[in-house]
Order: structure tokens, then sequence, then C-alpha cells
């Protein structure tokens, strides 16, 4: 259950605190993005996330190789791969109906396979006329640019993620397109010396927490300024794939405090971090939110994507309605028709079978780290297959009115909880 707190308080963190290992690391998980079309072999769009960003020509002519590749091998247009892309880096690919994205990042990370999802959809939708174009003006793209900002970057940015000065930011204004933006990014950045708080530069400007948000986004994404992330009370993590095996070592390599991986270790994926730490006694609350905040940049631990953010929506949603069906229908009667309803519904949602009572009315989901955003919709429509036929079963047992009014309170006690995960969502 995830509950409205504030544990950590505000902190004012410098970088002697973070750990000497972690602070080499890379500022950003993701290092290039890029669009292709499947048709021509053009890539219409690509965005450097860092300065040392690899040729998106080099990149792209990879990609087509090894889709046309993987086609041949398999009989079929399958381009969701992933691959080593040079010494330190993954290479992440996505397909669309004739577009394909490509994202180069430190580590795999569901979020980031995601993000990389949404963006291609958005792509496709906008710009159907161009799936069999032979040349492509890059200035219809500004608008788009702005959609994937927003995507990748506005909704990790919390109150407390630091703001660190380039030191080229002044002649790097240039690169924003609006002057008033630079005048804003100009002021802000004036006005603190090299690391700053999203949350204290609000404060000391006088302006709302989500403006400096979209200011500090605009400044990122264009290299005027690099970002600390720091996690958030309600924000939900988990473990990227594979760190756990790093992260857990006797010789613990990226020098971690042995509160943050105690923290670590709690992690599931499914409840926020304030309540994970309610019962814990913390000596060193920045060390271990300057810990996590590096972390999450270099793709060891993740916020949860937008997916599972559904699941754990319909999750609740049937959860709430089992428990208030079982108090008109009893709770054995329940209890046999959510059985029937498993082992019938394997045939459609294989799913299913991980959807299980944890007691007599709760429900949870069996979710593996290791799942794809694919395998989360498969999830999600097992949860909304057993939620409408709970419901028919209700119905049934109950008359109309009654049903209708059981699934409203689920659904509205529901989003209480989880709306505010998805609200900011940009899809």
């Amino acid at each position: 259950m995830i509950e409205d707190k504030t544990y950590f308080k505000s902190v004012d963190l410098t970088w002697k605190l973070l750990p000497e290992t972690l602070a080499t690391h890379t500022s950003s998980n993701e290092k290039l993005l890029m669009i292709m079309n499947r048709n021509s072999g053009l890539s219409p769009y690509s965005h450097s996330f860092i300065e040392e960003g690899q040729d998106p020509q080099v990149l792209s002519g990879f990609v087509s190789a090894m889709t046309s590749f993987m086609g041949e091998l398999n009989g079929e247009k399958d381009s969701n791969w992933k691959t080593v892309y040079g010494s330190d880096s993954i290479l992440l690919v996505e397909g669309g109906d004739w577009i394909i994205g490509a994202l180069v990042a430190s580590r795999e990370t569901n979020e980031a396979r995601s993000k990389l999802r949404t963006i291609i959809r958005e792509f496709e939708d906008s710009f159907a006329v161009l799936k069999n174009a032979d040349g492509i003006d890059a200035s219809l793209f500004r608008d788009y640019d702005e959609y994937v900002r927003r995507v990748f970057i506005d909704e990790q940015i919390t109150a407390r993620t630091k703001v660190i000065k380039m030191y080229h930011w002044r002649p790097s204004l240039c690169k924003l397109k609006s002057p008033s933006v630079a005048f804003k990014v100009s002021k802000i950045l004036l006005g603190f010396e090299e690391t700053e708080s999203i949350e204290n530069i609000a404060r000391f400007q006088r302006l709302p927490i989500k403006e400096v948000i979209e200011i500090i986004s605009k400044a990122y994404w264009q290299g005027i300024v690099k970002l600390q992330y720091i996690p958030s009370d309600d924000d939900i993590l988990a473990l990227a794939e594979k760190a756990a095996s790093i992260i857990f070592q006797k010789t613990n390599p990226l020098a971690l405090s042995s509160t943050t991986i105690s923290v670590i270790s709690l992690l599931d994926g499914q409840t926020s971090l304030s309540n994970l730490t309610n019962d814990m006694i913390i000596q060193d609350q920045e060390l271990l939110l300057a810990e996590f905040g590096l972390l999450i940049n270099n793709g060891f631990i993740q916020r949860i994507s937008v997916e599972k953010r559904l699941v754990l929506l319909n999750q609740c949603v049937l959860s709430n309605l089992v428990f208030r069906g079982s108090s008109k229908i009893g709770k054995r009667e329940m209890k046999s028709i959510f059985q029937t309803i498993r082992n019938q519904g394997r045939i459609y949602h294989p799913r299913i079978s991980r959807i299980i009572r944890t007691d007599d009315i709760h429900i949870r989901c069996i979710l593996e780290e290791s799942m794809t955003p694919v395998d989360l919709d498969d999830m999600c429509d097992a949860l909304e297959y057993f939620i409408r036929e709970i419901m028919e079963h209700l119905t049934s047992s109950c008359g109309n009115h009654i049903a209708d009014s059981l699934i409203q309170s689920a659904r509205r006690e529901s989003n209480q909880i989880w709306a505010p995960y998805l609200e900011n969502v940009v899809i």
C-alpha cells in the first residue's frame, strides 16, 4: 500500500559524499538515441545524451545489417533485440511497423526500453506521411524532439534532483531555440555556484517546481547542465538486469555503504522507497540518497516502467474487487470463482497462472525482474480479463446495480493510490 509520507527530508548533497567508484562513472545511463526508417534505411532523428556519443550513421548501418541478418535467420521481421555494443554499452533495438528505434545505454533497463517503445509509436503516428519518403527535412522534428525530451527526462527530475553546471554553459545557451528559455536558464545558473537542487532553485528564483523542472530539462537536453537524479519518497524502484550480481559482490566493487546495500535488498518493484525504509534507522540519509542517485544515473537501479505501473494499478483494482465481492457473496464462494477463472483463463492468458491469492482476499501478481514491456502488457491483459470475469459472476449473483457499485468503488480507491504514478507520464 502506498502512503503519502515524507520519510527523507530535503538534503544538500556535495560531491565529496559520493563513492569514488560510482562518481567516476557516466552521468547518464542513456548515451545515444536513434530513429530509423525500416524501408529507406534513413535515420531522420537522433539525439546524443552525452558529449562523447557514437556516430549515428555508423550505428545506423550496424542496426540495419543486424536487423536484416536476424530477419533472414528467423524468416520474419524481428526487430526487438539487444547486443553488447563497444566495451561498456548495450544496444537496445525496438521495431515498429516501419520504424526501428535504437538506444545505446550503459546498462539495460525496462524503463529505457519502455520509453523507446513509446517514442516509436509516437513517431509512426505523427509522421506516417514519411513512411516512403526519400528525403526528410530535419526541421520537421522540432516538436517531436520536445516530446522525446519529456519522455526521457521530465518524469525523472524530482525536487531533490541536483543540477550541475557544465564548464561551457554560457556559450551553449545558443543551442536553445527560444530566447526566453535561454534567459531563464541563464538567470537560474547565475544564481548558484556549481551544484544546486531543483527545490532550492525554485525557492531562490520564486518559481513553481514544475516550471524549474521544465527549464532545467531543456538545458540538460542541450548539454548545458548535468543532472544527478535523486529519488523521491514515492519513487518505486527496482534493480536493473544483472545489477544484483555486481551490487551484492563480497568485494563491494561500487563502494556502496552498508545502509544503501540493505535498502537495495528490499527493492521489490512494487513498494515506494519511503514505505520500504519506514521501519529502518538510517544514520546518513544524505549518503543514502546520493548513492541511490548515482545508481539510477548509471542504470543499476531503475524506476518502474509505465507498463508495470498499469499492471500494479489493475492488480490493485482486482484485489479491491475481490475484497468487496467477498463481503457480498462470501469468502468461500469468491475463492471458488477465483480458482475457476484462473483455471479456465490459462487457455487465453497463460500469465493468469501468475496471479495468486496471498490470503483469503488479497491478490498479488508474481512479476519477474526479467519481464519486458511486452511481457507486462500480457500480464495487464490477464488482469483485465480476470476483472471482467469476476464482474460477470458478481452481476449474475448480485445484479447489475450492486456489481457496478463494487467495481466503481474498487477503481476509485485504486486510482487514489496509483493515479499519481501515471498522471505525469507522457504517452
